[in-house]
Parts: C-alpha cells; structure tokens; sequence
C-alpha cells in the first residue's frame, strides 16, 4: 500500500467539475473561480492526477484521473479521514482493498492500487468504467418496465454474488454505482459494479454505539441515505443484506419513479425507514406484477433475516415471478 506525499491540493470547477492545480485561480473553460476541496492533492502519490470530479459519495469523493505512468484513465475513490478515524476502520480498509485488488470479475470494476493521503485519508484506483450510469437512464427514461427492472437486477445480482463470495461487500450501492453496458457481454451481463466502500466504522461484537447523527457528522452517511438499509442507519453491521436491501429500494425506485421513502431532513427519513412500510407498487401502478412486487418488498425488510439471503436468491424469485406472472 502507497502512501502519498504530495502536497499541492486539487481545485475544482463547481460548474463542470474540472480539476486543476493549486496555483490556477479560474477554470480555462468555464471561468468560474475555483473552489479548493478539503485536503486532496491535485497529483496522488506523484502519479494519478485528478481530471474531474465524477461524484460525491457517502465517504468521500470521486474522481476521473490519469494514471501517468500507464498512461491510461482511471477512477480514484478519496475517503475522508474521518471516516478512517477508528482504527478498525483502517484495518478494515486494507484488508478489504488488499481483497478487491486480487478479486477480478468481468462484472465488477478492477482496483488496481490503494494507500493513504498526508491527512490521514485514503484513496483507491480503480479501472474506469465507461458507460452511462443507471442514474444517468432513470434520469431520462423515469418508469421502466418490469421486464426491463428485472434484466438489470438479475444481472446486478450476479456481480454482487461474486463479490459477497470473495468476502466484499458493497455497502454503497446506489443508481450511480450500476454502468449499464451498450451490449451484452458473452455471458449475458449487462451491467457493471463500481464504486465499492471498503470503510466503516466497525462491525458486529466491535460496534461502538453511536448515533445515526454522529454517523451524519462524520461523512458516514449521504445527505439522503436513500439507499441505506435500516441497520447501516442505525449503525450496526452491514452485510451482504444490506446490499440486497439497496438493490431492493433501486428496483422500487426503477418501477415506481421515487423511491420508497422519501423525506427533506435525515431525522424524518429514519423514521419512515425504520417504522413504516412503502406504499405498495400495485397501488401506484395497477399493472405490476404482483410476484416480482412481493420479491422486491421482501428484499425490503427491515429485519435482515426476513430478506433474501443471497443476491443469488433475489435473482432467482424475480426471475421465477416472471415467469408465472
């Protein structure tokens, strides 16, 4: 694991989200004045070098950048260091990473390198992987048909099977996390994964009671947790079944056009999280299948134990709900 000794901060264009050095004042393109964010070095490790910004995420930020000495492009994820605070954290984040480089799945974006920032955060490259997000088609299409809801989730199931088999889990699985392919890989796959967290605070019998406002605080959780399963909310472990709650609120998301909560400020999402159930889909649009319906609400549970166990599982009572349906 490398660890980066650049000083030279990144500024960035907050209208096209461009990168530059700490010595440029104005975007070329834009001649917007540049903002500075946090602590991140315009230049990693004396070799990626931030481009754009791609998104900020639940622990950090996202960047397009070149890899100079491969002269190829890539993704690098920047986690705060506050979210690295906890030494089982960090602990955490180098097994984990160590993991997702020797784990190669032609679903999955590779990681390539990881190491850690003179401020204590940490960053990790990874291929970049081209192709518009789901977001990017939910955005533009909003309602999709079940058959077209079902396609994706199946195939979003596959990659995350292959994950939890070599021991990662996501835990930030969102619309911006699944590339939609052009065209179907040999296998039938048509989607990609990106965009793995490899931090938290800590898990099962090492978890330090907290509350979901100092999660809030410390970049642990979006401005929107939309997508966060009820146990992540409330600060416990977060496995494989979170993810398949995630993946449960994007394909409610997919089918209705919102997701199933919504709310203005965190305090009143958690409590529609974490004590109400969602409208159901047939009420908001008479004609779906109410076998796939049931498949996702059950990914939707708030007890863990109540939901598919596997992504594999998930996949497969969608698949067996189209049929019959």
């Amino acid at each position: 694991m490398a660890t980066s000794d650049s000083l030279e901060l990144v500024r960035t264009c907050v209208s096209c989200k461009r990168c530059y050095p700490a010595n440029v004042q104005f975007c070329k393109e834009c001649l917007v004045e540049l903002t500075t964010i946090e602590l991140i070095p315009h230049i990693i490790n004396r070799r990626y070098e931030l481009e754009r910004v791609l998104h900020r995420g639940a622990t950090g930020y996202v960047f397009a950048a070149t890899d100079m000495l491969n002269s190829r492009e890539v993704a690098i994820k920047v986690i705060r260091a506050s979210v690295l605070a906890d030494p089982r954290a960090q602990d955490r984040f180098r097994r984990e990473a160590q993991i997702a480089q020797g784990f190669h799945h032609p679903q999955i974006g590779a990681i390539y390198d990881f190491g850690l920032l003179p401020d204590a955060s940490a960053y990790v490259v990874g291929e970049f992987v081209k192709g518009k997000s789901l977001r990017n088609a939910m955005q533009v299409i909003g309602k999709f048909s079940v058959q077209e809801t079902v396609e994706i989730v199946v195939s979003t199931c596959t990659a995350l099977d292959a994950a939890h088999k070599a021991g990662l889990v996501h835990r930030d699985l969102k619309p911006e996390s699944i590339i939609l392919l052009d065209a179907p890989t040999p296998n039938g796959a048509i989607v990609r994964l990106v965009d793995f967290s490899f931090a938290k605070v800590a898990s099962g019998r090492e978890f330090v009671p907290g509350t979901t406002a100092k999660l809030q605080s410390q970049g642990q959780l979006p401005l929107r947790p939309t997508y966060v399963s009820p146990e992540q909310f409330k600060g416990e472990e977060a496995d494989l079944r979170s993810d398949i709650y995630s993946l449960g609120v994007i394909a409610y998301e997919m089918l209705a056009g919102q997701p199933p909560f919504v709310a203005s400020k965190v305090g009143e999402f958690g409590v529609k999280l974490l004590n109400f159930r969602p409208t159901p889909l047939h009420v908001l649009d008479s004609d779906i299948n109410l076998l796939v319906e049931a498949e996702i609400f059950k990914a939707l549970e708030k007890d863990p134990i109540d939901r598919q166990q596997r992504a594999v599982e998930f996949s497969r009572g969608l698949l067996n709900a189209l049929q019959i349906g």
